[in-house]
């Protein structure tokens, strides 16, 4: 008994002697948001942000106009998985499965306290969104060229960075410095997502590490660059165009929220924090199922989506071809024909299938690991993509299978 007080005492001396120097770090380096994620994490029992963050966060109305209701299948709920893929998908803790095939809603299903009303955190799916209306801009006229200088609109890039083109920016080839780690609490995209001052830490504080436009590098402070453009170019916050652009004429049931970087006057986070609920987000996929349009409506140029949805003509960090990424947006080439998907941390999915004219929305906390490709298995498509995404590709057309497509 004696040896355990003395070992429990050591314990609680290191300790301490660790949480006094964790403070020592964050006050000497300034990186006080620190304070604020543990709160939102580790003290609320979780390792990382959750898609029911809002709370944490100001956040701005992306208000919705007259609703358009899905088509609900007459057999929605008798369209079942396997027992494998329900394993599969449950393993990864989902919050919701949607799949519509068409203007019909052929499967849907949430769990724990997830529900059809519920707004969740589009992680980085937002950036995608960013992506769309910066098309949009662009074919209104809003936004000349996209490869015009970023420094045309933005002050903080006439420097160094003079060059540096929109173009490059929405294809994450700007070259600039930045950490993006999930786990380190020191590094940009955590300060990005608890700190206040971001213009000074998107713009101001980054420089140049390598040639522009050559190499696809993923960074979320790229498309906090692409919100401030943007909103240099329209003059109103990004969250009244989103309502007017896409929100209103898409016919969204719901309101969706967006959180901003501080105050009710500060800006959004563009690159996360995106909240809808699921079915709304399947509105999104739909669009780029039809080009941008919307039932009839061009709301993002037939041009731009092609452009978006498209791999761009880069070499990844380990020099081999883009197989990735297009305008902040993701592309699957490994079927016969196109799969393109908005992609958010922890697993949030709207996976668009044209030809099948099929969207998969998964929300959840749950993802496996990228692809990597060992001497013994190669599958250059699937490289760098998230090993679960075919699956949620496979479990979509089995349900379409199901409900008489193929």
């Amino acid at each position: 008994m004696k040896r355990l007080k003395k070992s429990l005492k050591w314990i609680g001396i290191v300790m301490l002697a660790l949480i006094i120097i964790g403070n020592l770090i964050i006050i000497v380096s300034g990186r006080y948001y620190i304070y604020k994620g543990i709160a939102n994490t580790y003290m609320k029992g979780h390792i990382r942000p959750t898609i029911y963050d809002k709370d944490v966060f100001t956040n701005r109305i992306v208000e919705n106009g007259a609703s358009q209701a899905w088509i609900d299948s007459p057999d929605l709920g008798s369209f079942i998985f396997s027992e494998k893929q329900k394993t599969r998908v449950e393993l990864l803790k989902p919050a919701s499965f949607l799949v519509a095939w068409g203007d019909t809603i052929i499967y849907e299903q949430y769990w724990g306290e997830h529900d059809v009303n519920r707004l969740g955190n589009s992680f980085s799916m937002a950036k995608s969104i960013v992506s769309l209306l910066v098309g949009v801009a662009h074919d209104e006229g809003l936004i000349k060229s996209l490869d015009e200088p970023v420094a045309n609109y933005l002050p903080e890039f006439n420097d160094e960075k003079k060059d540096i083109t929109i173009r490059q920016i929405l294809n994450m080839s700007s070259g600039l410095s930045w950490s993006e780690s999930y786990v380190s609490p020191m590094c940009d995209v955590a300060e990005l997502y608890y700190d206040t001052d971001d213009r000074d830490l998107a713009l101001n504080r980054r420089t140049i590490e390598e040639e522009s436009g050559k190499t696809f590098r993923y960074k979320s402070g790229d498309t906090q660059v692409l919100m401030y453009i943007l909103k240099a170019a329209i003059g109103r916050s990004v969250s009244e165009y989103a309502s007017e652009k896409l929100w209103i004429p898409m016919g969204a049931e719901s309101e969706a929220l967006w959180s901003l970087a501080g105050d009710e006057e500060s800006n959004e986070k563009a690159f996360c924090c995106f909240y809808a609920t699921s079915r709304d987000f399947l509105r999104l996929g739909k669009l780029i199922n039809h080009n941008g349009n919307w039932n009839g409506k061009q709301l993002v140029s037939e041009a731009y989506i092609s452009e978006f949805s498209s791999l761009a003509p880069l070499k990844k960090p380990d020099g081999k071809p883009n197989n990735l990424y297009g305008f902040q947006y993701w592309i699957y080439n490994g079927l016969p024909y196109k799969v393109s998907y908005f992609r958010g941390m922890s697993g949030q999915y709207i996976i668009s299938i044209p030809e099948k004219d099929l969207v998969i929305v998964r929300t959840g906390s749950g993802v496996e690991a990228n692809w990597v490709n060992t001497p013994e298995i190669q599958d250059d498509a699937m490289e760098g993509h998230r090993t679960e995404v075919p699956a949620y590709i496979s479990i979509g057309l089995t349900i379409m299978a199901q409900a008489g497509g193929s």
